[in-house]
């Protein structure tokens, strides 16, 4: 009936339907988070290894240098539309402060790699010789991508992702370490492993 008042519930009762509803608002704010980090590691992996297999490194090139091009751009913008909605749903109907820093970061992003493309493109205007172009697009973007990871890996007091910084660093450095025949393919398998072993970890742990 409309007018009963709700049963009193006992001091256990009451931990445990926090808990409960504690757990459900802590599942939904994930966002499917593994399943985020699953689908760019291989996403990343099939774009950089299409650049591999267009270029000097073997067994390549297979295909023309414009296929991974377009592969890149289709992937790219389909992992950002898919990782945006999973955002906007699982930050709906939550306010405060985490949600501004969750948008903050989110926003950080696009800025950084904005000017990050920009300056590539100014440096590469002014006469970059083209042995280096291929080096310096591979390290600064892996760089920034780390060094983004590991800000958010800091702020949200996420190992994992933490982590996921550590192995882009490593990636850029390698990536340029080993020349623009194979830096493609660096590239491929850093990001697999950095996006898809945290994806693996959550998924071990429930999340």
């Amino acid at each position: 009936m409309s007018g009963e008042s709700p049963p009193n519930l006992s001091a256990q009762e009451s931990l445990e339907l926090i808990d409960r509803e504690s757990a459900v608002v802590a599942k939904r704010l994930q966002g499917g988070s593994e399943h985020i980090g699953a689908m760019w590691a291989v996403l990343w992996f099939v774009a950089f290894l299409t650049f591999h297999l267009a270029g000097q490194g073997w067994p390549g090139p297979l295909f023309p240098l414009w296929v991974p091009g377009v592969v890149m751009t289709v992937l790219v913008g389909l992992g950002s539309v898919v990782s945006a909605v999973i955002g906007i749903r699982s930050g709906k109907g939550v306010k405060g402060t985490s949600s501004r820093a969750g948008a903050m970061y989110g926003i950080s992003w696009p800025l950084g790699f904005a000017a990050l493309i920009t300056v590539n493109l100014l440096l590469t205007a002014k006469g970059l010789p083209v042995e280096l172009i291929g080096p310096l697009w591979a390290g600064s973007t892996m760089g920034l991508t780390g060094a983004l990871c590991l800000a958010g890996g800091a702020m949200f007091r996420d190992t994992t992702f933490y982590g996921t910084g550590v192995v882009f660093l490593v990636t850029a450095v390698v990536a340029v370490l080993v020349g623009m025949d194979y830096q493609a393919a660096v590239m491929a398998f850093g990001g697999l492993l950095g996006f898809g072993v945290p994806a693996l970890v959550q998924r071990r742990r429930g999340r």
